[in-house]
């Protein structure tokens, strides 16, 4: 009898996504935010905060790559990209108050914006780079062209990126660009894809070099959906403002 093989779902790639972005969370919203926190961890173990927190921020690198790699899948998957795109304005603008409470001490903070903000741009540049890898040039070096204009789209959206002040600026559209590049049907495609985007990331920042682990259980990702009910897909969008607003009130509540 052959032995079944692990496989991972995108409900499960999700599932990864929002416990590892949970548990960032904690590092950059309560141990990062309160010198209570800082103390109590002090008072109680060997180690100092900053210990703690180093290993609570490199565990939650393994959540954007995923959510920028399931945004290229839906991008091509989904039945309706502009509800697509509306999904993401609603959670971005209701997430904006929480998480300003929660990372910058302020009800409004314009010099720092959440990921949702992020992922919309990310949406809007895969629309302009799917135009642009498909636009029918009539001269001979078509490929050239092609290729040159999806590079100046990705650029705008960069650029879109930093003077917003987003969460991972121009990192994050570069992913999210460079993933649809490579994405493809095949397991191979979809690990290129993955990889390269994560590489991005990484040389923007090497602090996200933690990410690559996740290469692992997307070996390990044949393309199926997973789970996917209503229930599951609301669950997933709104876990990003509810976490945020449970984590400001444990902060509270606990460190005043």
């Amino acid at each position: 009898m052959e032995k079944k093989r692990l496989e991972f779902t995108g409900t499960g790639l999700k599932l990864i996504a929002v416990i590892t972005m949970f548990i960032d969370h904690i590092g950059a919203g309560i141990l990062e935010k309160s010198e209570a926190a800082q103390l109590a961890i002090e008072n109680f173990w060997p180690w100092n905060y900053n210990s703690f927190d180093n290993i609570f921020r490199a565990i939650g690198r393994m959540a954007f790559p995923i959510y920028c790699f399931m945004l290229v899948e839906g991008f091509f998957h989904t039945k309706s990209r502009l509800k697509y795109a509306q999904r993401l304005l609603f959670i971005a603008v209701i997430s904006e108050v929480p998480f300003d409470m929660l990372f910058r001490l302020s009800y409004f903070d314009f010099r720092y914006n959440n990921v949702l903000w992020e992922l919309l741009l990310g949406l809007g540049v895969l629309c302009g780079l799917d135009y642009a890898n498909n636009k029918d040039f009539s001269f001979t070096e078509k490929r050239w062209a092609n290729d040159g204009l999806m590079v100046i789209v990705m650029l705008i959206g960069m650029g879109i990126g930093y003077l917003t002040h987003l969460d991972y600026s121009m990192s994050g559209i570069c992913c999210i660009s460079v993933m649809y590049k490579y994405y493809g049907t095949t397991k191979k495609d979809r690990l290129k894809s993955f990889g390269m985007g994560q590489l991005m990331l990484s040389l923007f920042n090497f602090f996200e070099l933690p990410a690559f682990l996740m290469l692992l259980p997307m070996s390990r990702y044949e393309g199926h959906r997973g789970r996917d009910s209503k229930a599951m897909r609301t669950f997933f969008y709104f876990f990003y403002p509810a976490h945020i607003v449970v984590l400001y009130v444990i902060r509270t509540l606990l460190f005043g």
